[in-house]
């Protein structure tokens, strides 16, 4: 009986933090990071081997279930995603021609990145889809961090298993392992940047590298970022996305 009792107050202790449950620190990350509604200019930094390619675009979201992007570099200029729901479409200006992404093509890397259509469509607010237990605490760039293993909890989550290390102070994700339920992982992100946007905590400058991949990584950069702002339900559209 007393071991059983030892191992539950350790059970216990593993599952929080400074009296902080796992969920209580993942839901101040979410406020943190999880949105109403964005918009922002963006740069992917594509680099494959030793060569960078470099996208640009404009960007447009509402939660996980709404999103528009347009591509601004000259390769790609014209170039433009429409997510509605569980449906992504991509318009290619030259051809004149709409696609339907789905399947397993929202897990390929966007424009040739790391970072997945599901990866740049889908809203952050991890609380919806995992649960979260406190592992152990460590240091990342010389910020203290609880490490939070979080497991999902619906079929629409992206990863089936995730580490997420936490700032202490801004609650903000420093690092991130996504993992496949076979347990291999997947993918590695970091938090290059770190800036305060209207009094919340948020990632600007990330880098994903996609271990399925070699010799690659791509760093995403958010610039004149408004989180929260009023969208015209007419930017998601296919008038829109074909114009």
């Amino acid at each position: 009986m007393k071991r059983i009792l030892i191992a539950s107050m350790i059970a216990l202790a593993a599952s929080t933090a400074f009296g902080q449950s796992a969920s209580e620190i993942l839901r101040k990350v979410d406020d943190n990071q999880a949105f109403q509604s964005i918009e922002y200019t963006g740069r992917m930094e594509i680099v494959l081997g030793g060569e960078t390619r470099v996208k640009t675009m404009k960007a447009w979201a509402v939660g996980d279930s709404k999103a528009f992007v347009e591509f601004t570099n000259p390769e790609d200029r014209g170039t433009r995603m429409l997510k509605l729901d569980k449906n992504l479409w991509m318009y290619f200006p030259k051809e004149q021609d709409t696609v339907k992404i789905s399947g397993h093509l929202l897990r390929e890397g966007m424009m040739g990145s790391d970072v997945s259509y599901e990866d740049a469509m889908e809203s952050d607010a991890l609380l919806e889809k995992y649960t979260a237990s406190v592992l152990r605490e460590e240091s990342v760039e010389g910020r203290p961090a609880w490490v939070l293993e979080l497991k999902a909890t619906v079929p629409t989550a992206s990863y089936d298993r995730r580490l997420v290390w936490v700032d202490k102070e801004r609650y903000v994700s420093l690092k991130g392992e996504m993992y496949a339920r076979s347990g291999r992982l997947l993918k590695e992100s970091r938090s290059l940047e770190v800036r305060n946007v209207g009094g919340r905590w948020y990632p600007v400058r990330t880098e994903m590298v996609n271990k399925l991949r070699k010799d690659t990584r791509t760093v995403f950069v958010l610039e004149d970022l408004r989180l929260d702002a009023r969208i015209p339900e007419s930017r998601f559209s296919m008038a829109e996305l074909t114009k």
